[in-house]
């Protein structure tokens, strides 16, 4: 599930200032996330972890209720290149069952061929996505009457359109919806419900030790990565 979550992007050039300019600690967004026919939807908290000179850390806190509640953190070192996709350094995951954060292992960052690919579209700057442009339209979400640009990707069998708003950085996502006939897990949607700022990061990577078999249930097996 950690591969769409992902799937996001961030629609301003970063390198006219530092990193930690254009993605500030501490800010985020809070989203509203329905996997395919589940009636219960997933609470998303996605934020700013930290900067470096080269790379962003970014957090998201999952919430899930029912039968079987989940609370998991997860982090990701992005290096953020400026010609070329951005590149997914390292990962992390921790869950309270956990006696600290584990190390992702790359086959669980990188996923598996096919399908909509989150360098597909992280820390993209806006012409780099225009041949993916629909136009810019006004919707309604959770968090009220916004003014976005609507995008599409089609990848084999796969098609994510998004909608990226100014008035919503550093994230830039405000809605997103996905579709397949091939891969259920690839049917899912995503809209934003409100900013957050001052939001301190759960997993201290410095701490981090080796991914547990406790560790591995809660991600999604590499082959199911989207």
């Amino acid at each position: 599930m950690n591969k769409f979550l992902f799937s996001l992007l961030f629609s301003s050039t970063v390198f006219g200032a530092s990193l930690s300019e254009s993605f500030p600690a501490g800010k985020g967004a809070n989203y509203s996330v329905k996997m395919g026919k589940d009636v219960e939807p997933v609470h998303l908290g996605l934020y700013i972890a930290g900067t470096r000179v080269d790379s962003v850390h970014v957090e998201y806190f999952m919430e899930t209720k029912g039968l079987l509640p989940v609370q998991m953190w997860q982090q990701f070192e992005i290096v953020v290149k400026e010609k070329g996709p951005a590149e997914i350094k390292k990962g992390f995951v921790f869950t309270k069952e956990m006696k600290k954060p584990e190390i992702m292992p790359d086959n669980f960052l990188k996923g598996a061929s096919g399908g909509i690919q989150m360098n597909d579209f992280l820390f993209a700057d806006k012409s780099a996505l225009e041949k993916y442009k629909i136009g810019v339209e006004t919707i309604e979400i959770a968090a009220g009457t916004t003014k976005a640009t609507h995008y599409r990707t089609t990848n084999n069998g796969q098609t994510v359109d998004y909608w990226i708003s100014d008035e919503a950085k550093p994230m830039g996502l405000v809605m997103l919806t996905s579709k397949s006939d091939k891969v259920e897990s690839q049917n899912y949607s995503l809209e934003m419900k409100s900013l957050i700022q001052n939001v301190k990061p759960r997993i201290l990577p410095e701490n981090a030790g080796p991914l547990t078999e406790q560790g591995k249930k809660f991600l999604a097996k590499p082959e199911s990565m989207r």
